[in-house]
């Protein structure tokens, strides 16, 4: 298994691929044709961000908040 940080470098390194064109942005399978979106990038964009808050440790999610109240 790979760890975060070359999860990253791949996810990356696909992305900068893709804008600069070195990605296929379609792919021919027999009568299936399959085609790269933006809705693809933004998909791609989220996981890199995903990534990169795994691997700075910023938690996700709603924080739970406790009030004191004096008596």
């Amino acid at each position: 298994m790979a760890t975060l940080q070359e999860q990253l470098d791949e996810a990356i390194a696909a992305r900068h691929a893709w804008k600069t064109g070195r990605a296929r942005t379609t792919f021919r399978h027999g009568d299936r044709v399959i085609e790269y979106s933006t809705e693809g990038m933004k998909q791609l964009d989220s996981y890199i961000a995903q990534l990169r808050r795994q691997i700075s440790g910023v938690r996700t999610g709603r924080a739970r908040v406790t009030y004191a109240v004096p008596d």
